[in-house]
């Protein structure tokens, strides 16, 4: 089942994902949740939200735009130029009672795949830490350990999608989420999202 999910996902990340990208799957640990209580817990408004497609909100504020999902089983985010998910303003409350998975990749070979459940960091993987480490590091993860270890950094002839191919299967296998190019095709709720290393995150309505 994962080997095939990879593989769906080697084509996808090489054809139809951008080269930057932040990526948040958030699945309530009991009930549902939703686009508006996503937002929410965010400090965002639900009023706020602009229905258009991700590419669409992107060219409005390329980097700074959050387009959101609601599913039976979860909330997805995507973010295309940026890396809000690794702000603990984000995460911290989205992972309240809930799961959520965020990876993260840029054009300058950044790379960051997490695992929090209920407010605290319970796991993930950076290719870049010790190999040794890799297996025990990925916590609740470690299921898939064999998958993440055929990656290697110090090999020449690696497929270079691998990695990202991987962490999005392993997120779809455990919430039935998928990022493909229909859901970047798709129409969302969208707002906006401002980031800094100093100032934080603050999240508003994208002005026409």
């Amino acid at each position: 089942m994962l080997s095939e999910l990879i593989n769906t996902y080697l084509g996808t990340a090489s054809n139809d994902l951008p080269d930057d990208i932040c990526w948040i799957v958030v699945q309530p640990l009991s009930g549902v949740l939703s686009v508006n209580e996503a937002v929410t817990r965010i400090g965002g408004q639900p009023e706020d939200l602009r229905n258009m497609t991700t590419l669409d909100a992107y060219s409005m504020s390329p980097g700074n735009t959050l387009s959101f999902e609601e599913t039976e089983t979860a909330v997805s985010i995507l973010q295309i130029g940026g890396f809000a998910g690794m702000f603990l303003e984000m995460i911290e409350p989205l992972s309240r009672s809930a799961r959520a998975w965020v990876a993260y990749w840029d054009v300058n070979a950044s790379f960051s795949m997490l695992l929090w459940v209920d407010g605290s960091c319970v796991g993930g993987w950076d290719p870049y830490a010790p190999r040794e480490g890799w297996a025990t590091g990925l916590g609740p993860m470690g299921q898939y350990a064999d998958f993440f270890l055929q990656y290697d950094i110090d090999d020449e002839d690696r497929d270079p999608n691998y990695r990202e191919a991987v962490t999005l299967a392993v997120i779809e296998a455990e919430s039935g989420v998928r990022l493909d190019r229909a859901w970047i095709d798709r129409e969302h709720p969208a707002m906006l999202v401002t980031q800094g290393l100093s100032s934080g995150l603050e999240v508003s309505r994208l002005d026409d």
